[in-house]
């Protein structure tokens, strides 16, 4: 299998998330990809599976929006980058990103990080991916990228 640049810097950053290292973060993606966030801390969320479920057949929908997709299960994760066609990886979860982007109280949550780095959306309840593609079809940056 042949990862690109930046599978390889992210299980770097995996690898030293098992060290306890302070510096990993999602910086790696920003103003590449869109990152998507589908996380819960129980093993049988309903919502976390309904949730996967509402993104099947999606990927040339995510692949335009250049969104990478991590679902992350307690303590761990796993990568899909729709933008390489790449296949998904696994790893756990840094402690940087768990105390950073995550809320740690919600067992379901789902995030939308931007190209700019910034959560463009949160939220505790399945996202259709029809609202999905409108929040980001209306960010000016894709609105750019339709342009031309």
């Amino acid at each position: 299998m042949k990862f690109s640049i930046i599978h390889k810097i992210l299980f770097v950053i995996m690898i030293l998330a098992g060290a306890k290292s302070n510096g990993q973060d999602l910086s790696d993606f920003k103003w590449k990809n869109r990152i998507l966030i589908v996380k819960t801390l129980k093993s049988d969320s309903e919502k976390f599976n309904g949730q996967l479920n509402e993104f099947k057949n999606s990927n040339e929908g995510f692949n335009e929006r250049k969104l990478v997709l991590f679902t992350m299960k307690k303590d761990d994760f796993s990568l899909i980058d729709f933008t390489t066609g790449e296949s998904s990886y696994s790893g756990k979860v840094s402690e940087s990103i768990s105390k950073n982007i995550l809320n740690q109280s919600s067992d379901f949550e789902i995030i939308l990080i931007g190209l700019d780095g910034g959560i463009k959306l949160r939220q505790g309840e399945i996202l259709l991916k029809e609202d999905l593609f409108r929040i980001i079809d209306a960010m000016p940056m894709r609105r750019n990228e339709m342009r031309n």
